[in-house]
């Protein structure tokens, strides 16, 4: 089950100041766990983007192909 909660900045941020020292680093940690998250994301997405891509010469090709493979079969 999941609970949202709209909490003004200031006051989150007043709750923050209060935490104790271990409080503030499990914090921290929280955080900074989950940029290293995003961060994977964030690099795997620029991967799939500057990957290779099909022209459209690539793709006329591959047509052909189908329409040959599938006219073969045909034939068989």
């Amino acid at each position: 089950m999941e609970m949202k909660v709209q909490v003004p900045f200031q006051e989150l941020l007043t709750i923050v100041k209060n935490l104790s020292p271990s409080q503030k680093a499990k914090l921290r940690a929280e955080l900074n766990e989950e940029k290293v998250e995003t961060k994977q994301q964030d690099d795997f997405i620029e991967y799939l983007l500057k990957g290779p891509v099909y022209t459209d010469k690539d793709i006329q090709i591959i047509q052909e192909n189908r329409k040959s493979i599938t006219a073969w079969r045909t034939k068989s």
